[in-house]
């Protein structure tokens, strides 16, 4: 939000149905909230699907780089490859990632799917599956806009809380969705790896983008 405001375009708000955008040019845009795709550890992204001020009904998807990806069929003239470099410099750097789609949707499309989707989400049994095969049909053929790169600080006091944790014979464990540059530099500053300790990577090449 900090970053779009430093370009003049600012979050006014949101209703349950729509959402409210500031242009530099001072003009107040609503965009229609037709469906939200929630975020699970599983499918490592969200979705909403809208529609704009121009009548258009665009899905916007942020998630894992991997998964993001491999549901990609444009990278808006630059590559895959390239996109990872930036990434892997970003994660290097301790930065948690993300990449951010789009895609427009035809109206007799989105209206069929709208149909299993509202069946998918008034389900009285295994909701959450149905709702991500349901997503997973309208999560193809993305176009890919850009990245981001936060920092997510540590809470005061973790380093510490887990040097004395090592220190007290008790094993710790991280487990996280993150690229795997990312972890280890997490690791690091929480002092859970230090520069003496010999570090070995154990890497499931069908999963490029997790820890």
């Amino acid at each position: 939000e900090a970053a779009a405001h430093e370009l003049h375009w600012s979050f006014l708000g949101r209703t349950p149905t729509s959402a409210l955008i500031l242009t530099p040019q001072n003009q107040q845009l609503t965009y229609q909230v037709l469906a939200v795709l929630p975020f699970t550890s599983t499918r490592k992204r969200m979705s909403v699907i809208v529609r704009t001020p121009q009548e258009r009904i665009v899905l916007l998807t942020k998630g894992a780089d991997n998964v993001i990806f491999e549901r990609a069929s444009s990278f808006l003239g630059t590559t895959r490859q390239a996109l990872d470099a930036h990434l892997s410099v970003f994660a290097a750097d301790g930065l948690r990632t993300l990449v951010l789609a789009r895609k427009e949707i035809d109206e007799d499309e989105f209206n069929a799917w709208l149909v299993e989707f509202q069946q998918a989400s008034t389900a009285v049994e295994g909701r959450s599956e149905r709702l991500a095969e349901v997503g997973e049909k309208m999560e193809r053929g993305l176009v890919v806009v850009g990245a981001t790169a936060i920092e997510d600080k540590l809470q005061e006091g973790v380093p510490e809380t887990i040097a004395h944790l090592l220190e007290a014979g008790i094993k710790v464990w991280v487990l996280t969705g993150d690229k795997v540059e990312t972890a280890i530099n997490i690791a690091y500053s929480c002092r859970l790896l230090h520069a003496k300790m010999t570090l070995i990577k154990v890497i499931d090449p069908k999963d490029e983008g997790g820890g």
